[in-house]
């Protein structure tokens, strides 16, 4: 049985082992895949926001070749010369074509008054984002605005830049729509259910990929981007689920440096897992198989036990009918009781006295139970030699009645001569000192013994003297234990 709980043992922890290995390697190799993926999406992110970045400083190049070709004096509304004015518009026209996607540039005058525009001349826009900002702060001499309506319904993005001087004496602009955005993300690519989407500074959607042109223009409501908008970073990366499509990313997310502008690549979990997440079905169905031929040596290997076990219990049948206790050495019970039987009838005939001591170890079931069984059998051993050894003639026998009780036969001993034995024993185990702290008396292992004596005669059983000797180690129990109980002779 033991030999069957010990194998199990090994194998259970030889599976938990491979199992814990397993497990960790699955975990490294997911942190590894997900510093890829994190890799891929910052590159990704860095890639956009330099196209981004290149683009609008090309049109500042050509509001900077406007605003130092168009004389200030020519920003008037309602115009002075009409002449000079289509000259002025179809130049501003011209420079507007060389840039791709461009809707339209204009002219403001220091009120913010359109004085040249393919849309409405003389509309106000002292109100819009993309003049009033550089208006009112003269350290800037060029703003991108945040994606606005236009006064003729179109989404779109300007650019503008102050003409030259200290005052603020106007500004030309540049109008690109949203398909200005979607360019870049075309060159691109993005796995399955990857996700690449361009914002302003107020969350509006400006271009996306996988395209959802009905989400153009509306507030993404991300309260994870929101803040990253709002907070010092210009990267970050994070894992969330997508409020539009509910899919579970890993997202990079970077502000366009100097730009209103923030770039979001989202790697689906289910992509940049997909090659781990196969590694995971492989490595499991390798530790099940693993661990079923674990299980299945185990099984060979407990049949085989089975065999020796009965060939055990044979030897332990045989054991038992043999004369000598197997832990302690001693006589076993079957050998006491036999030369009990022969002493007795040996002592009827010299009419001589014969003792027998009766040797209980205290709170036995308590030192198993604190210590274990292995501790109890080598306890019983030590206390064993003891009583052996206070036994000097051939005649005496000592044995192991049965589990912590032992057995003196003293042929030809006097009551006083037993009990003098007895007292030895008691003292000479108390000095082994073995800890037994789960002892109600003492730290110590200690024994309790009772002693009788009889003078055989025929009237007289030996199994009178072993009742009598039992009765007086029940009074050492009851009347404290580790003691000797010895009364005179019967």
């Amino acid at each position: 049985m033991i030999k069957r709980k010990k194998s199990l043992i090994y194998c259970v922890v030889f599976c938990l082992l491979i199992g814990g290995m397993t497990l960790y390697e699955l975990q490294y190799s997911l942190s590894r895949e997900e510093a890829k993926a994190e890799e891929r999406v910052a590159s990704t992110s860095i890639l956009i926001a330099e196209w981004i970045k290149g683009a609008f400083a090309a049109s500042d190049y050509i509001l900077r070749d406007i605003v130092l070709t168009v004389p200030v004096s020519e920003l008037q509304y309602p115009a002075v010369n009409a002449e000079a004015h289509a000259r002025i518009s179809k130049y501003i026209d011209d420079k507007r074509k060389t840039f791709p996607h461009a809707n339209g540039t204009g002219l403001n005058d220091e009120n913010c008054i359109m004085t040249h525009t393919p849309a409405i001349v003389g509309f106000d826009a002292s109100n819009r984002e993309w003049c009033s900002v550089p208006r009112d702060n003269p350290d800037i001499q060029t703003y991108v605005s945040n994606m606005f309506t236009s006064n003729i319904g179109e989404l779109m993005v300007i650019q503008t830049r102050k003409f030259p001087g200290e005052a603020f004496t106007g500004l030309a602009g540049i109008g690109v729509n949203l398909d200005f955005f979607s360019t870049w993300l075309e060159k691109v690519s993005v796995d399955t259910h990857g996700v690449i989407a361009i914002s302003d500074q107020n969350l509006r959607m400006l271009a996306r990929k996988p395209a959802k042109p009905e989400e153009l223009g509306k507030k993404v409501n991300d309260p994870l981007v929101e803040a990253f908008i709002a907070s010092g970073e210009s990267y970050k990366t994070f894992r969330d689920i997508s409020p539009l499509d509910n899919e579970p990313r890993l997202y990079g997310i970077r502000k366009v440096e100097g730009l209103p502008f923030v770039v979001v690549v989202g790697e689906a979990d289910r992509d940049w897992q997909a090659d781990w997440r196969q590694r995971v079905w492989l490595s499991a169905a390798a530790l099940v198989i693993l661990w079923s031929l674990a299980f299945y040596t185990l099984h060979t290997y407990w049949v085989r036990l089975r065999s020796f076990a009965e060939l055990n219990k044979v030897r332990d049948e045989l054991e038992s009918l043999s004369l000598t206790d197997a832990l302690t050495g001693l006589a076993n019970r079957r050998c006491f009781n036999d030369v009990l039987e022969a002493e007795c009838q040996r002592m009827r005939r010299l009419n001589a006295p014969i003792s027998v001591i009766m040797i209980d170890v205290d709170f036995f079931k308590d030192f198993n139970d604190t210590y274990g069984h292995l501790a109890g059998d080598k306890c019983l051993k030590q206390v064993a030699a003891v009583i052996q050894s206070k036994l000097k003639r051939p005649q005496d026998l000592a044995a192991r009645y049965g589990g912590e009780e032992f057995c003196c036969i003293l042929p030809e001993t006097e009551h006083a001569g037993a009990t003098a034995i007895a007292m030895s024993i008691k003292d000479e185990i108390a000095r082994l000192s073995i800890p037994h702290e789960g002892s109600a008396i003492g730290k110590y292992v200690t024994v309790s013994l009772g002693v009788a004596t009889l003078v055989c005669d025929q009237a007289v059983h030996c199994e009178t003297l072993v009742k009598l000797a039992d009765e007086r180690l029940y009074q050492a129990k009851k009347k404290g234990r580790n003691q000797v109980v010895s009364d005179a002779v019967s």
